[in-house]
């Protein structure tokens, strides 16, 4: 039951990289940017560096200083596009993609830095320090993040060639190669923590939205799925419905027998509706359906058979006020008008409809 009424929660497909990559976007965007401002300080201080030492007869330092204002540029592009696109939810998704090329980017360029700092005599401190950096703040995709690692370790490795007459070349590949596992082993620790999170939050979102009675979606639930009816105008159907007679039910057979009956109301109303059913509070439901009222009179119409074939000892039924939102209604006043609307069938004797019009008459059903 749990599973059927959850249906239009659940995902078709597994959470993807892209997700959990905006899930950590979002968690850690005030550190994602103190580390773009960093990198831009970096580099422009480099680049002063640079134009006050700088030989710009060595090939290898135009190449030096020209990677630094590239990567000026690219980082200050990332941090604008990416705090203007933090502010709308549905472009999230861009986020992820400009955070994977500014990562994909920084590697190279980290390992291109740390391979010409090889070649003057140095050590790839850069290089270390910027897979670091990265493998902490952003939860990427491990295959992603072992593709670009081992990759730009080749890359840096080819272009410091000299590297390999010097005898400390072992010693440098094997660190390097240490180095690599344990962040490579961090980052897929890091991704896979962040999923079962992901994963536990939903089961807990999920759960937050469902009455523990009849397993069915909650008020809270319904009020949530009413504001994205708002946000994405259409035409659908409301409709309010409680069991009659049912405190004396209560009263005459006890509480358990009346739960039995909130229960099978819930069951058979997602027989006949699917998932857009919610308990409402106490013994009401509410249903949201894209069908005219009619056919949702009719199904309520079917609901009763049900009800009626699967009682013995008292006779189970329900009355309904159906509202339609083509009048420009908004969410309060559409249940207001289906209250109003149930309160009629209730005085009309029960176990009947109506449909909201300008000349409000039951229909029974």
């Amino acid at each position: 039951m749990y599973q059927t009424i959850l249906q239009k929660g659940k995902r078709k497909h597994p959470m993807n990289s892209r997700e959990l990559l905006t899930i950590s976007f979002k968690k850690g965007w005030k550190e994602y940017k103190v580390f773009l401002l960093l990198i831009a300080s970096l580099e422009i201080l480099m680049m002063i560096l640079g134009l006050l030492r700088f030989n710009f007869h060595d090939p290898r330092r135009i190449l030096y200083f020209s990677s630094y204002v590239f990567l000026f540029f690219f980082t200050v592009l990332t941090f604008f596009s990416t705090q203007h696109l933090m502010k709308d939810e549905k472009k999230l998704h861009l986020v992820a993609v400009i955070t994977y090329i500014y990562s994909f980017v920084l590697i190279f360029w980290s390992a291109l830095v740390s391979a010409l700092d090889i070649r003057g005599g140095g050590y790839p401190v850069t290089y270390m320090t910027i897979l670091a950096a990265i493998g902490s703040i952003l939860v990427l995709s491990p295959v992603f993040y072992i593709i670009m690692a081992s990759s730009s370790s080749i890359l840096m490795i080819a272009v410091s060639e000299d590297l390999v007459h010097e005898s400390w070349f072992f010693s440098f590949l094997l660190n390097l190669l240490i180095f690599l596992v344990v962040m490579i082993a961090v980052q897929i620790r890091n991704y896979n923590s962040v999923r079962r999170q992901y994963m536990l939050n939903r089961k807990l979102e999920a759960w937050a939205g469902i009455d523990s009675l009849t397993q069915i979606s909650n008020r809270r639930s319904l009020n949530s799925y009413m504001d994205k009816l708002e946000k994405e105008p259409q035409v659908y159907t409301v409709a309010l419905l409680d069991a009659d007679n049912f405190k004396p039910i209560n009263d005459t057979y006890g509480h358990q027998e009346g739960d039995q009956c909130l229960i099978e109301i819930a069951e058979a109303l997602t027989h006949v509706f699917g998932t857009t059913v919610f308990r409402y509070g106490g013994d009401e439901f509410a249903v949201i359906s894209f069908e005219n009222p009619e056919d949702v009179l009719k199904k309520m119409n079917d609901i009763n058979h049900m009800l009626k074939s699967g009682r013995t000892s008292f006779l189970l039924q329900i009355s309904c006020g159906i509202v339609q939102n083509n009048a420009g209604f908004n969410a309060q006043q559409i249940f207001e008008l289906a209250d109003a609307a149930l309160y009629q069938a209730k005085n009309q004797g029960k176990a009947c409809a109506v449909i909201y019009e300008k000349e409000t008459n039951p229909q029974e059903i």
